[in-house]
């Protein structure tokens, strides 16, 4: 599915050279949350971010559960830290549900712990369908 995400494409190479910058200033090895904290510093010089917003799940009226993505940033783009060998189905899924919960229309699963940055963009199709912004 295409969409136009022209609107988010200052933020999202933004957020993508703020990846490359901590994996390459601090490397791979350290724990998540020196990555987690060492990106809202660089993130935060360019966009207002938000670290550990929760979003609730709600059933007729009443919270059954959150989601707690990692960041935040412009109440737009959704971003989860990881340090870890591989990124597995899990990971993924997590990031899926954060979107499909918070309503954010983009999402970025950023694992630190490899030689090079590894990272991977997810569309929220589901509220990009639902909002009418598909192109095809």
């Amino acid at each position: 599915m295409k969409w136009d995400d022209s609107e988010y494409r200052p933020l999202t190479d933004k957020i993508i050279k703020s990846f490359y910058r901590v994996h390459d200033s601090l490397g791979p090895g350290l724990l998540e949350k020196a990555y987690h904290n060492a990106l809202i510093i660089e993130l935060n010089k360019y966009f207002q971010v938000d670290s550990e917003k929760a979003f609730s799940v709600i059933y007729e009226g009443q919270g059954v559960g959150q989601y707690i993505p990692d960041i935040l940033v412009e109440n737009k783009i959704i971003i989860e830290v990881k340090a870890v060998k591989e990124l597995t189905e899990d990971h993924k899924a997590q990031i899926i549900s954060q979107l499909r919960v918070s309503r954010m229309l983009i999402g970025f699963l950023a694992n630190f712990s490899k030689k090079e940055i590894e990272f991977k963009r997810f569309d929220n199709f589901y509220e990009i369908e639902k909002r009418g912004l598909r192109l095809d």
